[in-house]
């Protein structure tokens, strides 16, 4: 029997693009919309930066939802009017055939999409070819089959009206390939997807708080006269005080049912309830299973990813760094001494190839103490709370019967969400580079974490129970003195006593409710 793969992409081409026929209708989407759909896709504004250079890169651990941002891309843009033939959607991670011989699959389901469906369309405007998961048809050691990048340049030549979007699972493996077709860096841009954070979540529940005047906008904290720059720069943190104030009174009402979310957000995390149809309300509404299911993801995308980008012999150290800092939490770093002993390699095996990896996947972060150039130490963080819930507990009971659990998560989420907050700002000031975060340690206490804005520190404070408060406050006042920091910051959670919601607690010192730091993230 003849072996017949080689058209099988071809084959399934409109079974795979469902709105050739059938329109918008052709879409089962969620209702929501991640936070960033609205910058990718410009909803309001003109283009998107889908269309912004050539090629575009959405790198991203598995179940992040790259896939739905796409599909929810062509179903706004179908609804607007836009022909629906104007997007070809190539799974290569749908059908492992698909990845058979995929040079010439890929240039040969182009050419049937260039004659039989694009051909239909008069109208000069760009048009999409989206490869998604690159990463599964790399191809390192097979000389006889081109990588992706060499079709990829190909459908670019002579073609001003085509843009080119990839997924893959981290942004290394989109870099590497361009670069070795000599794509110019100019032509291609990489954008990460990480995991839904707490405002993606509570706007799903609670979509008519996107709406009017309880919409929570953080772009005047990110920038403008009122801005944590502008407070850095003058040395005056009032305008920011009195803009976060402004930001606070306007879900003042809502402040309970907000601040009722954060724990279900903290036990699920940014993936597991996402994957799920509808919006899941309540941790208790997930499953055991459910967090199985997370865990061999992770698994999964290990074994498969890690060998495409990192020469790593012992890809299941990766999975037992996970589970360490899934039971410590980031309550405490770890010396490199201790990781070596542990695991029984080198400190660079540890630093300069196991946290990387990690950190490509969007997996795990480890960050060491600021200004300190031969740290002995480094903390573990893990980008999604819901991973924590699954390598270290399994269900999501020990964290809503369990208040210092809930409270050590708080830590690994405003973590995550302190990355996310100093890119945003960083980018706002036209510093578009990967977000760094620190600890620090002094004499009256630790700092939890510390990021730069155009090179002034911000040290940023958590106290999550009351019994923090009086050592953070210590802490994140010793540090303002040692680096003559205009600004820090203390995210207070619901238990903590406060005057005002958000006040000067000590000379340059802006206290604000841990949730409403969350928000504006």
């Amino acid at each position: 029997m003849a072996i017949d793969a080689g058209d099988a992409l071809l084959r399934a081409l409109h079974d795979v693009n469902p709105w050739w026929e059938r329109g918008a209708e052709a879409f089962s989407l969620p209702a929501r919309h991640k936070s960033d759909f609205y910058h990718l896709a410009r909803p309001d504004g003109p283009g998107s930066q889908f269309a912004d250079q050539p090629v575009l890169g959405l790198v991203g651990r598995r179940g992040a939802g790259k896939t739905t941002l796409l599909r929810q891309f062509f179903h706004h843009r179908i609804e607007r009017g836009d022909p629906p033939e104007l997007f070809l959607h190539l799974p290569f991670d749908a059908d492992p055939l698909y990845q058979l011989r995929s040079d010439e699959q890929l240039r040969r389901a182009v050419r049937y999409y260039e004659s039989r469906i694009l051909g239909r369309v008069d109208e000069d405007r760009p048009h999409f070819v989206v490869l998604d998961d690159v990463h599964r048809i790399e191809h390192p050691n097979k000389p006889t089959i081109d990588g992706w990048g060499t079709p990829v340049s190909e459908l670019l030549e002579g073609r001003p009206d085509r843009r080119v979007v990839v997924t893959a699972s981290a942004g290394v493996q989109v870099e590497r390939e361009l670069d070795r077709v000599s794509v110019p860096d100019a032509a291609y841009d990489v954008q990460p997807i990480l995991p839904e954070k707490f405002r993606d979540y509570l706007f799903t529940l609670y979509p008519d708080l996107e709406e009017g005047d309880t919409r929570v906008s953080p772009t005047s904290i990110r920038t403008g006269e009122a801005g944590l720059p502008a407070a850095l720069e003058g040395g005056d943190p009032g305008p920011l005080v009195e803009e976060l104030r402004g930001k606070h009174d306007q879900v003042a009402d809502e402040a309970n049912r907000i601040r009722s979310r954060v724990v279900e957000y903290l036990a699920m995390g940014g993936v597991v309830s996402y994957e799920h149809e509808g919006a899941v309300e309540l941790a208790a509404d997930l499953t055991a299973e459910d967090f199985t299911r997370l865990r061999e993801e992770v698994r999964e995308a290990l074994y498969q990813d890690v060998p495409g980008f990192e020469s790593i012999k012992t890809i299941a150290d990766l999975e037992r760094l996970c589970a360490l800092a899934a039971r410590n939490r980031g309550a405490e770093p770890f010396r490199y001494q201790e990781l070596v002993e542990l695991f029984d390699v080198d400190r660079r095996t540890i630093a300069d190839s196991y946290l990387p990896a990690l950190s490509e996947l969007y997996l795990l972060t480890g960050i060491t103490e600021y200004d300190n150039s031969r740290p002995r130490s480094v903390r573990l963080y893990l980008r999604d709370t819901g991973l924590v819930t699954a390598l270290a507990d399994g269900d999501a009971a020990a964290v809503r019967n369990d208040f210092d659990r809930e409270a050590d998560l708080a830590r690994v989420a405003a973590f995550d969400h302190t990355m996310r907050f100093a890119y945003g700002v960083n980018a706002a000031q036209g510093a578009d580079s990967a977000p760094s975060v620190s600890f620090w340690r002094g004499r009256e206490g630790e700092v939890d974490f510390v990021f730069e804005v155009a090179g002034t520190p911000v040290p940023v404070g958590l106290v999550y129970r009351p019994r923090d408060r009086d050592a953070t406050l210590a802490a994140v006042r010793e540090f303002r003195g040692t680096y003559e920091a205009p600004l820090g910051l203390v995210l207070a959670g619901d238990t903590v006593r406060s005057g005002r919601p958000v006040e000067e607690v000590a000379d340059g010192v802006v206290q604000l409710p841990y949730w409403l730091y969350m928000l504006l993230c």
